[in-house]
């Protein structure tokens, strides 16, 4: 087989760890702090002074090239050490962080607000520094001390060397509820244990690893030394690497779980925040759910490949769950109470106060979390693809674009558009039935009725609706008027905590969860948003899809080591899920989840917090240990403590 493009780097060498640089900060733009991660350049705003300088000409948009955004969504480039007076100190932003909506278990997890809080508690055999693109660059080590060796051509084994010393946290609580474990040093058979667990077909709580399938991908596990593993898949796995750096990769210690129950949820013992013990830059600290999170320095953190700079540079970074909305953060934002910020769903103020006070740092980007709808499609009426795609074509997506995001989102397909790589191309989606404009828009308003009313006209079971963002619930009047006038359906809607949904989504009971609408995690590769909604039996197939058609085509782009190759497979799964695919129409995967749109905008923050940078979505905590308070900037000035 011909050397693949996508992994000749790889197989010819290895990640530099000098490389290695990263930072922290808030992700605004519709989600408030989407993911709080950071980094920032070797050149900094002006210094500023923290008082009004209105410069006039406010721009008309957070996408006006005159907001100058400074650093990208992600972490590619240089970023500023802290000099030695400057560390210390702690950071604040109003994010979702404290609204938990489900499991303690890093494995079991699978809400962002909560993987947030653990990605700076728990580390990764690997991390990302970009999402956009699937190159070698973007994979960096974490608990590892380099890249994997790859053996075969394509690769099936990958030997991975731990990096020696890291250390479980240590505190006095920790060593009261778990002595043999407060500084233990991180080992193989930490690594071993916490993939082991992912793929136990036998765990009593099987139902809960939303990864399983990735693990499932793993013939062998092999301790070579307590600082050696060597990974066995079966057969070559394209995106195998991509899952040693995946955002729920995390390694935790056997300890910390109960054994019995193979879950750190329990009532018994310590309890489960008193479990999140792991080898981050920070430590628990406290959750009170919905008003704040707080994460805590860890003194012996590893600091990646330099730890003389003494990294993290912060004492402790706080969430705080309050005032989500609008005019709060603003008004938060301007007494220095929170050092950035970002909007709900009034992007409006961001213009405004960079136009005023210009000194102030911005960030462009968009959230690979999106809001969708997922649809029985073992229930009536979504049982018959008529419904489905009357639906697709009667929703207005240009609608959620304009209500809910202030014209500040972006339309997207299967695969979120902050993924670019792997995204179906912006202009190609908006140019397709149930996204277009125009007249085309009404041709397809047309076509859904007369589909509709071929199917029947059936009775819609009531639409769970989530309950956060609060905008979500606003929408919900709107999106039923649209339907109904579109499509001259009656529907019904209730409001649902995301946990109540999930509950429902599980349960074959075709009064629960029939159809939902709500936000859906953000993902890196390809396989993460496809393989696990679509392939039969698949951790997160709720539609109960099987169309072996569609499983070989998911499986093709988990064997397909060529990134051009794989994308195009990537472009075609995608259509076939849209109803796209020729002879397919009538497939039970064919608009089984209708996506809507993302956020999208930015975020501001004042010039003393340096090394800030967003990222796509939560998950990405550990990089607010590159972030530091330059005290000898003249803006930091009434910062709160």
């Amino acid at each position: 087989m011909e050397e693949s493009t996508y992994w000749a780097k790889f197989w010819r060498g290895r990640v530099s760890r000098r490389r290695l640089l990263g930072g922290a900060a808030l992700a605004g733009g519709g989600l408030a702090a989407a993911g709080i991660v950071g980094c920032g350049g070797e050149k900094s705003g002006p210094q500023g002074t923290g008082g009004p300088t209105k410069s006039g000409g406010a721009p008309s948009s957070l996408s006006d090239p005159a907001m100058k955004a400074e650093y990208p969504n992600d972490g590619r480039r240089q970023f500023t050490p802290a000099p030695a007076d400057s560390r210390g100190g702690g950071i604040r932003y109003v994010g979702f962080d404290p609204v938990v909506l489900d499991r303690y278990d890093p494995h079991q997890t699978q809400f962002g607000p909560m993987y947030a809080n653990q990605s700076a508690v728990f580390s990764k055999l690997y991390m990302y520094k970009s999402h956009e693109e699937p190159t070698w660059e973007n994979i960096l080590p974490d608990l590892a001390e380099s890249a994997p060796e790859m053996i075969g051509d394509p690769p099936d084994t990958y030997i991975v060397k731990l990096r020696k010393g890291v250390k479980f946290h240590n505190s006095d609580a920790i060593r009261a509820n778990f002595p043999s474990l407060a500084g233990r040093e991180l080992t193989a058979d930490d690594v071993l244990f916490s993939f082991e667990r992912q793929r136990n077909e036998n765990s009593p709580q099987r139902a809960y690893y939303y990864r399983s399938s990735q693990y499932g991908t793993i013939l062998r596990m092999e301790k070579v030394d307590d600082y050696t593993i060597r990974f066995t898949t079966d057969g070559p796995v394209a995106p195998f690497y991509h899952f040693l750096a995946d955002t729920n990769a995390m390694i935790v210690p056997r300890e910390i779980v109960d054994q019995a129950k193979d879950t750190v949820d329990v009532t018994t013992g310590p309890k489960p925040e008193e479990r999140m013990i792991g080898t981050g830059p920070f430590m628990w600290g406290s959750l009170v759910w919905g008003i704040e999170y707080k994460a805590v320095r860890n003194p012996a953190w590893f600091g990646w490949d330099d730890p003389s700079l003494n990294r993290p540079y912060l004492d402790s970074y706080v969430a705080t769950g309050q005032g989500l909305d609008d005019s709060t953060i603003e008004a938060l934002f301007r007494e220095k109470k929170i050092d950035s910020a970002g909007y709900i769903d009034n992007p409006q103020w961001l213009i405004s106060i960079k136009d005023e006070i210009p000194e102030l740092t911005f960030q462009k980007q968009q959230s690979s979390g999106w809001v969708n709808s997922r649809m029985k499609t073992y229930c009536k009426p979504f049982d018959d693809w008529r419904v489905r795609k009357a639906f697709h074509l009667a929703v207005d997506r240009q609608e959620v674009v304009d209500v809910i995001g202030s014209n500040e989102w972006a339309k997207v397909g299967p695969v979120g558009g902050a993924v670019k790589y792997w995204a179906l191309p912006q202009d190609e989606l908006e140019a397709l039935p149930g996204y277009r404009r125009g007249a085309e828009r009404e041709e397809d308003i047309k076509t859904a009725r007369q589909l509709y009313e071929a199917a029947g006209s059936p009775e819609i079971p009531q639409l769970w609706f989530a309950n956060i963002p609060a905008y979500i619930g606003r929408f919900a009047a709107t999106y039923v008027e649209t339907i109904q006038k579109n499509l001259g359906a009656n529907i019904r809607t209730i409001s649902h905590p995301y946990s109540r949904i999930a509950e429902g989504l599980v349960k074959e009971e075709c009064d629960q969860a029939a159809m939902t609408w709500g936000f859906d995690n953000g993902w890196i590769d390809l396989d993460d948003w496809v393989y696990p909604y679509f392939k039969t039996g698949a951790p997160k197939n709720s539609f109960k899809v099987s169309d072996l058609a569609l499983d070989e085509l998911l499986e093709a782009q988990r064997r397909e080591f060529d990134a051009d190759k794989r994308r195009a497979l990537g472009y075609r799964i995608q259509k076939y899920t849209m109803g796209l695919e020729p002879g397919k129409e009538d497939s039970p995967a064919a608009l089984a989840r209708l996506d809507y749109a993302a956020p999208g905008g930015g975020g501001v923050a004042w010039p003393y917090l340096k090394n800030r940078t967003s990222w796509p979505w939560f998950g990405n905590s550990y990089w607010v240990a590159q972030t530091w308070l330059d005290k000898n900037d003249p803006s930091i000035q009434g910062k709160s403590e």
